[in-house]
Order: structure tokens, then C-alpha cells, then sequence
């Protein structure tokens, strides 16, 4: 049913047939609280979630680092990238647990949907990988559906894209989450030496940006630079970057992890709002149980204990290492944001 609705959607700035306005693109740094909060807008009924779709298909077509004022080909093609996105249907885009019952699938539907997708999981475990990545999910959505669905996509991989999809999609809504410099490089550090990471860091490639010429980085001095240097550079520039793009994007939010994690049921309700989603009890009742959570939790599980996430960094880093951090990300005007931090 999707693929039939972008097809008829021709150029115009819809995905899956659904205006502009119901897209919401929620990007941020990795660790910087996304997928938690991805999770709070999939966990709403009407909500159709793709979960990071561009580590699937990652678009090398496109610029990495594209102008402030794009082409209109490039418009084009990053309207053609982005409706690719929304139409994966992999395990990973949208099989990410927890899952929640959507109100625009029928009864049977919604368990037939749940099953196949723990079918490829147990696949994928049992090591067919590969095969897991090219099975298509469907949606199922009922063909009288389409008219109150909320298209979520989320990315941690795009953010220097973000100002050219937000263009190419007018309209739609942009939310971005913002991390303490301290918070984002400690657990970035802490999940490369568990060796999490898919692919080894690669940070030399944020030289090639204007952020970095702006800021006089040079390549040689930067790739001496310890991994702590560097990743607080990255969130420098990448955070930058796609601060400035969203400027003068109209509808577009940024909010502070800390912020979600001191508030959770509220900065949701005002986010959801923000999106023209209410927040309805299961919303509400998932919002609780994944933020006051006191058992065991993981690098990538969405349930822990929000309070004791905020200021994890302060005991996870030495004082010399936040002050290291602090030192680079003082070069930048989005310091401000932390006006109450302790580091000097």
C-alpha cells in the first residue's frame, strides 16, 4: 500500500501519500537520546515509525556535506532519498523493540505483523543476516487509514543532511535532541571500547566541512588529537552544523537530553503536540515504565533510569577529562546552552 501511495505522489513534497506536515524528522548525535524518544512517538496508535532507515540505504548519491542552498535537482533527489527511506521495511527500520499495536491495522493484522517480524529475527540469529536485510516488512496499514498517520523517521547517520531534507520536504517538522558535550563523548567512548559500533569511529571526515574550516582544524593536528578530542570536536561541528541549517526552517524543535530526562511525561507532551499527536495513556504509561525503570538495561535499551542518566558523565569521567571536553567545547556558541554546568 505504500509503494502504491508514493508512486501516486508523484514530485510533489509527500511520502507515502501523507503531506509534509505529518512527517516528522527526529535526528540528533548517536547517544544523544533519539531512540528513546523515537519510541515515545511510536508507542503512539497512529504513528507509522522507520527506525534509522539511512544505515540501510545511506544515500552516497547524495553530498555529505551539501550547500546551505541546495539545487533543484538536488531537492529532487533528496525528495527521491527520502521517500526510499520511508518505504524500507527491514527488520531494523521498523522490528526495533519495544513494539506497540497501531490503530490503523486490524486485530489479526497486528499479530500477523508482530509474528513475522520475531520470524526474521530468529533468523537473523540463527545466521542469515544478509537474508534478514533484503526481507520487505509490510505495514499493513488499512486503506482508510492514511488520512490520520503520522510518519516518524529517525537518523543519527544524517546530520549534516538534515537542513537539505528539511528543504526538500517543506513543511514537514524537525525535531533535534542536543546532548551535553560531557554526556555524548563519554558514552560515545564508552560504547566504542565495548566495541559496539558496527563500524570503527571514523571522525577524520568531519574536516571536509565548513564548521571545521571555520574553526582552523587541521588535519594533522586532529588526527594526533586523543579519541576524547576528537569526539567532542564532532559534536562541535556536526551540532553546529545542523543548528544552523535549522534556523530558518519553520517548524522545527530542538530540546536538550537533559531536559527529556528531567521531564519526561511533559517535554513528550509538548513534543507530541508540537507533531499534532496528543498523548494518549498508552503513550503515557510506556513514558513511566521507561524512564523509572530500576532493573538491569543495556548501551542501546530505552529503559533505564532517566534521573540517574542526566549527569552520569560527572562519575564516569575524571575531572581532568571533563575539563578536556569542555576545553573544546568552549570553541562553541552552543556552550551557552549548558550555562549551569560545573565544569570550569
Amino acid at each position: 500500500m505504500l509503494d502504491a501511495a508514493l508512486t501516486s505522489a508523484g514530485a510533489a513534497p509527500l511520502i507515502g501519500g501523507i503531506a509534509a506536515e505529518r512527517v516528522v524528522l527526529l535526528f540528533g548525535l548517536p547517544r544523544s537520546g533519539t531512540t528513546w524518544l523515537a519510541k515515545v512517538f511510536d508507542s503512539h496508535p497512529d504513528v507509522l515509525y522507520r527506525h534509522e532507515p539511512d544505515t540501510v540505504w545511506r544515500g552516497r548519491h547524495l553530498p555529505v556535506w551539501p550547500p546551505a542552498t541546495p539545487s533543484a535537482a538536488a531537492l529532487s533527489e533528496a525528495r527521491a532519498y527520502l521517500d526510499r527511506l520511508m518505504r524500507t521495511r527491514t527488520l531494523k527500520t521498523i522490528g526495533t523493540r519495544p513494539l506497540f499495536p497501531k490503530a490503523y491495522r486490524g486485530a489479526v493484522a497486528e499479530r500477523v505483523h508482530a509474528a513475522l517480524i520475531e520470524a526474521v529475527r530468529l533468523a537473523e540469529r540463527l545466521g542469515g543476516p544478509r537474508l534478514a536485510r533484503r526481507v520487505t516488512i509490510p505495514d499493513w496499514v488499512a486503506a482508510t487509514a492514511w488520512g490520520g498517520i503520522t510518519l516518524v523517521l529517525k537518523s543519527v547517520s544524517s546530520p549534516t543532511r538534515l537542513g537539505l531534507f528539511a528543504q526538500a520536504l517543506p513543511g514537514c517538522r524537525v525535531i533535534y535532541t542536543l546532548r551535553h558535550p560531557c554526556g555524548q563523548v563519554a558514552s560515545m567512548r564508552r560504547g566504542e571500547r565495548l566495541g559496539l559500533f558496527e563500524h570503527a569511529l571514523d571522525l577524520d571526515w568531519l574536516l571536509a566541512g565548513p564548521e571545521a574550516k571555520a574553526h582552523g582544524l587541521d588535519p594533522a593536528t586532529f588526527a594526533r588529537w586523543p579519541l576524547l578530542e576528537r569526539l567532542a570536536w564532532q559534536w562541535v561541528l556536526l551540532n553546529e552544523r545542523a543548528l544552523a541549517d535549522l534556523a530558518h526552517h519553520p517548524a522545527a524543535r530542538v530540546v536538550r537530553h537533559a531536559d527529556l530526562a528531567r521531564a519526561p511525561l511533559a517535554q513528550a507532551r509538548e513534543l507530541l503536540a508540537f507533531a499534532g499527536l496528543s498523548l494518549p495513556p498508552a503513550t503515557a504509561a510506556f513514558i513511566r515504565r521507561s524512564t523509572e525503570h530500576t532493573g538491569a538495561t543495556g548501551y542501546y535499551r530505552v529503559f533505564r533510569n532517566a534521573a540517574a542518566e542526566i549527569d552520569k558523565w560527572r562519575s564516569e569521567l575524571s575531572a581532568e577529562e571533563q575539563a578536556r571536553i569542555w576545553a573544546v567545547a568552549r570553541h562553541s556558541h552552543l556552550a551557552a546552552l549548558w550555562p549551569e554546568t560545573a565544569v570550569a
